[in-house]
């Protein structure tokens, strides 16, 4: 067989495979979640009670959900009569400050309430 007709012959595999259809995808099956493992890494979570767990609400923060996406003016507006605490970005807080029935707004750099928790 001489080099042309070598050539020839692979270049005919080539544009018939070229046409064939593709391949169906495999269906992905679903991930189960299981109870104390992150589904991302793979890694145990601790799940000891009290440690993860913002339960009881004692400062009912979810009263005032509200107000994520809100400035400082809107929390002042609201008129809430509990003792509350604005979080700048990076702030520090102390846990000797802490106290279950204070209402902490996280804010963003740019002033904004991003999350509410007791503290």
């Amino acid at each position: 067989m001489t080099g042309l007709a070598k050539s020839s012959a692979f270049i005919l595999m080539l544009l018939m495979t070229a046409c064939a259809p593709a391949p169906e995808p495999e269906p992905v099956a679903p991930v189960a979640v299981v109870p104390g493992i992150d589904p991302v890494t793979g890694l145990p979570v601790d799940l000891t009670p009290g440690l993860n767990d913002r339960e009881p609400d004692t400062c009912h923060a979810a009263d005032y959900q509200y107000l994520v996406g809100q400035t400082e003016a809107a929390v002042q507006a609201a008129g809430i009569t509990r003792p509350t605490r604005m979080v700048s970005l990076g702030g520090i807080v102390s846990q000797e400050e802490y106290n279950s029935f204070r209402i902490n707004f996280q804010l963003d750099a740019t002033g904004t309430i991003v999350r509410i928790n007791c503290g």
